[in-house]
């Protein structure tokens, strides 16, 4: 039984990318029978850009974004590529209506990875058709149990279930790593208002003022002229933090996991801006591999990874009083954070790429009423 698998560019640098690619690998590892369809000439993953099934289609990212525009563009050439695939896995939502007119009376699957996947959140012209294309599913497996909900309410869906994304630890070993700063906080990711770093700096300000934190450095993707991050930089003149705060803006991965290493704690305060939200918080997972404890918030994708008190600390959205308490108790209890510090590698060691591959095959023996068996 041929599986197909749907996605966007595979790079581990966005979080579509990640998961599908993670998970391709673990699937060719056991052994399936798997056809690749993404745009061959984005995969930056090189062992799966040569794969020896994968068929070429037009990107969703690297395209115009209208969802008409990606149904004509992306249509015929994802009908051509599912030709001969039994089972067909659409891993990146705006692909799910063209997947699922193409799939015909074949069962298929779209995952839940974010934003994309709540049609109330789209515009009108592209919420009909997502909608109708996850009823139609025969599962629907999402990163989060958080984003499974969020889907189950705006869908009334059933046939959701969770696999999460993870981390492969390995990545993330050094023999040396630099030197851990006693008072450094650190955010990762691209500078935009769900990821809270507003919250984080006026956290970090009072924090500063305390004598318990020294500087506060976001990592990640910087657009100067956006609004959120003029409002950003403007607070930083204002509370007199220019010297103290450092926007780095892209960074290469080595200098992701040094940045990791060197925090004392990484925090993602995420919270619901709009209709955008974070499905899951790689981040924190990557930091606890690391060894890196983390703060964020409840009610967000970093409930999975993080276990209140085990590998982190968990905070209500958009309470910065409580988000100060939490990053006060990493930085000021020595005992407390070596706890936390052995709590966070457990925890990037059990949520492996092979695990969560191995639930999705799970889901597709529920869907298909059997296992996929392996190539002979």
């Amino acid at each position: 039984m041929k599986l197909a698998l749907v996605s966007d560019a595979l790079d581990p640098t966005n979080g579509w990318g990640r998961y599908a690619g993670e998970l391709a690998r673990e699937l060719i590892a056991a052994g399936v029978d798997l056809r690749l369809v993404s745009p061959r000439s984005l995969a930056t993953m090189a062992d799966l850009r040569d794969y020896r099934d994968h068929v070429e289609i037009p990107s969703f990212q690297h395209g115009r974004r209208h969802p008409v525009r990606v149904l004509q563009r992306t249509f015929p050439s994802i009908r051509r590529a599912l030709r001969g695939a039994d089972v067909i896995h659409c891993l990146v939502e705006p692909y799910a209506p063209a997947v699922a007119l193409a799939a015909g009376r074949r069962p298929y699957l779209v995952s839940l990875v974010g934003t994309y996947s709540i049609p109330s959140g789209r515009p009108m012209i592209e919420r009909w058709p997502l909608r109708w294309a996850l009823r139609r599913a025969r599962g629907l497996p999402a990163i989060s149990g958080y984003t499974r909900r969020r889907v189950e309410s705006d869908v009334d869906v059933t046939q959701t279930s969770v696999v999460p994304l993870a981390v492969r630890t390995e990545d993330f070993q050094r023999e040396r790593p630099p030197h851990r700063e006693s008072g450094l906080i650190v955010s990762v990711g691209e500078c935009k208002p769900r990821k809270g770093f507003d919250l984080a700096l006026e956290a970090f300000a009072q924090l500063k003022s305390e004598g318990v934190a020294d500087r506060y450095v976001m990592v990640g993707p910087v657009n100067p002229t956006a609004p959120y991050v003029v409002g950003l930089r403007g607070r930083i003149r204002e509370l007199g933090l220019d010297g103290d705060v450092t926007l780095t803006g892209m960074v290469s991965e080595d200098e992701l996991v040094d940045w990791y290493y060197r925090a004392r704690v990484v925090t993602m305060p995420y919270r619901l801006a709009g209709s955008d939200f974070d499905g899951f918080g790689l981040v924190l997972l990557e930091a606890n591999a690391c060894g890196t404890p983390v703060v964020s918030a409840r009610d967000s994708g970093a409930e999975e990874p993080v276990v209140h008190g085990e590998n982190g600390l968990l905070v209500q959205p958009d309470n910065v009083p409580a988000l100060t308490d939490a990053l006060r108790t990493v930085l000021t209890d020595a005992t407390y954070w070596q706890a936390l510090a052995e709590g966070a590698r457990r925890r990037a060691a059990a949520m492996s790429w092979r695990r969560s591959a191995q639930r999705l095959l799970d889901v597709y023996a529920d869907v298909l009423g059997s296992r996929l068996e392996a190539r002979a």
